[in-house]
């Protein structure tokens, strides 16, 4: 008998899960066959993150203004290194994340974001997407990082909970 394919991250992206009107989390949501893990957004990780890739620019000699650039996208790098990671490395790393198995999901329903008036054509820095995901028990609201892709996110999903997710194309 095949020994059970490793579950890995098939989506990061960073979100805010609204606790309150005036209070809101840092997260980052991660997909994978069986669960979507959300976990606290790790400052600590970052700082690495950005720590190593100013020292890497300043090893390669770019000007402190290049340096700064390169720091700067430390948030995207550090979203881009879980993809390809198994779950039990998420949880080794990040203790205390939330998996929330897809079976225990009534309905998940995915928002696009609303277009901003002057324009009608997304950029990467567009707002944020919602994502509301509905349980027995509670109900979880993520606004998705405006840089993650609506259609991709969306199809993943659809692959996965097929008749669970609702709301507009």
């Amino acid at each position: 008998m095949d020994a059970p394919e490793e579950e890995v991250v098939l989506l990061a992206c960073q979100a805010l899960e609204r606790q309150t009107a005036f209070k809101s989390l840092e997260r980052t949501l991660l997909l994978t066959r069986a669960h979507i893990v959300i976990a606290p957004f790790d400052q600590a990780k970052l700082r690495q993150v950005r720590d190593a890739r100013v020292a890497e620019a300043r090893a390669q000699g770019a000007s402190r203004f290049q340096q700064m650039w390169y720091g700067a996208q430390a948030p995207f790098a550090l979203i881009d290194s879980y993809p390809g990671m198994t779950i039990e490395a998420v949880q080794a790393e990040m203790p205390t994340v939330r998996l929330l198995g897809y079976a225990d999901i009534e309905e998940i329903n995915l928002l696009p974001a609303a277009a901003p008036a002057h324009s009608r054509q997304r950029t990467a820095g567009a707002p944020p997407h919602k994502l509301v995901l509905m349980m027995p028990t509670e109900t979880i609201s993520l606004q998705v990082d405006g840089h993650t892709d609506p259609r991709n996110l969306r199809r993943l999903l659809r692959d996965i909970v097929q008749e669970k997710i609702v709301g507009s194309e």
